[in-house]
């Protein structure tokens, strides 16, 4: 083999120039565990061919961790990871939920101006200082999840007043320490916010309610789940939060009749509302509901005991467009009630009537049979109807589109009649409970006494 080189030779006459091997022989002289060396490190790797565009285009789609995972490969694919494009949607529920001020403040200073989707979801470590550290370097945050979050106090009001101008989704919900100060903040500072979830902060009332419709008027979604200190003044403020599509009041106690009156009558664009566990509401609720609210797709009225089958008839006169009901524990209503939304909810997908204890195979028979019960409903909850029996099974089979149904506590409801339901649409999901058989009862035998073994020594 001929040697085209002027380095000097070693003692094996291979070539050497500069300290490396040149020879083909060095170039496939083997380690010890039978890989060369040139194999670790091939020069057609992806990190050494792709344009950084393409790199950066690639690391876009990743999540956090992936992208920590990507910046330990080399040097230039840290430096394009944690790029600050890289960056515009964090989620740190699935990174680190116990994060640090710390860790905080890195995050900040690298996502910098391009951070448009924030979700600290059950980060309970998370405190004012934090949520002040994203405010002030992260401008333009647009929507916020700060759900669990047990340390955000009033204090980070801050945040909201001078910094988030540009958010449109936040979610507090279970941030128990939030109070009125913090609703006039987002008041002053959070004129865009679309969406917004206070559902378990306990310290809201009516004037935080009536600070968020003065300033927040392109509200279109509010959750006020377990406010229990909102009432008809709050709720009447809302009027003036024309685009209101989606309301919850569930669990407010001290809304009444009232309150749900001026709302109806004052937000045109509602879809969606939910006033379950608003004991004191009537029937009169349901008349007016029926009167103004024409585009209401989805409404629930759960442990509303006032309401009878009069309301109802008025209610779905007007409300032809429901999708989606809940009367659970609407102890007074009957077959009536039922007969009513068979007549005129011909796009009915989804109808609890758990505990429902005055429902019968007669009012099944109605909906069942309807244009709705044969084509658009898919999901009916029966937990507890005492009254329903197999018969009922038979209603349940003509449901063509039906995918689940719960039939948990239903005692007239037999063995014989799940299995004949599932034996008709196989793909329907049942949701039932039966107790063990009981075990029989042993009969004495006198010739094989039972007596414990301290009786038999004695």
């Amino acid at each position: 083999m001929e040697l085209v080189s002027t380095g000097r030779q070693d003692s094996n006459g291979i070539v050497v120039q500069n300290g490396q091997n040149q020879s083909s022989v060095g170039n496939i002289k083997k380690l010890q565990n039978g890989v060369s060396k040139r194999s670790l490190v091939p020069e057609n790797f992806i990190h050494t061919r792709l344009p950084d565009a393409v790199i950066l285009k690639i690391f876009w789609y990743l999540d956090i961790i992936s992208l920590c995972r990507c910046a330990k490969v080399s040097q230039k694919w840290k430096a394009l990871a944690l790029d600050g494009s890289n960056w515009s949607h964090v989620d740190l529920f699935e990174f680190q939920t116990d994060i640090t001020l710390p860790v905080v403040s890195s995050i900040t200073s690298r996502c910098g101006p391009f951070l448009r989707t924030l979700s600290l979801k059950g980060c309970k470590s998370i405190e004012d200082k934090a949520i002040l550290a994203f405010s002030t370097h992260c401008h333009y945050i647009e929507v916020l999840n700060l759900n669990g979050c047990t340390n955000i106090s009033p204090r980070c009001d801050r945040a909201f007043t001078s910094h988030f101008t540009n958010l449109k989704w936040l979610d507090l919900s279970s941030c128990i320490l939030v109070d009125d100060s913090v609703c006039n903040a987002l008041s002053a500072g959070c004129p865009q916010l679309q969406h917004l979830d206070l559902s378990w902060c306990a310290l809201v009332s009516n004037n935080g309610a009536v600070a968020l419709a003065k300033g927040c008027l392109n509200l279109q979604h509010l959750l006020l789940r377990y406010c229990k200190l909102i009432g008809d003044a709050g709720v009447k403020a809302l009027t003036q939060c024309k685009k209101l599509s989606l309301l919850s009041l569930m669990n407010c106690e001290e809304v009444t009749d009232s309150g749900i009156v001026a709302l109806t009558k004052g937000c045109k664009e509602l879809r969606c509302l939910s006033v379950s566990g608003c004991t004191q509401l009537t029937d009169l609720t349901l008349t007016e509901i029926g009167n103004n609210c024409p585009s209401l797709r989805t409404l629930e009225l759960a442990k509303l005991i006032y309401l009878s089958d009069r309301g109802f008839k008025n209610l779905v006169k007007g409300c032809n467009s429901l999708e989606k009901m809940d009367l659970e524990e609407c102890q007074s209503i009957t077959d009536n009630s039922l007969i009513q939304i068979s007549l005129h909810c011909p796009y009915l997908q989804s109808l609890t009537l758990s505990n429902c204890e005055r429902i019968s195979d007669e009012g099944l028979r109605y909906l069942c049979g309807s244009y709705a019960g044969q084509t658009q409903l898919r999901e009916l909850e029966l937990d507890n109807c005492k009254l329903i029996t197999d018969a009922t099974i038979d209603h349940l089979v003509q449901c063509r589109g039906l995918q689940r149904v719960d039939l948990y506590d239903c005692l007239r409801i037999s063995r014989g009649g799940i299995k004949h339901l599932k034996s008709r649409r196989p793909n329907l999901t049942v949701h039932v409970y039966f107790p063990p058989d009981t075990p029989p009862v042993m009969q004495h035998d006198p010739v094989h006494n039972r007596v414990c073994r301290c009786c038999v020594v004695l």
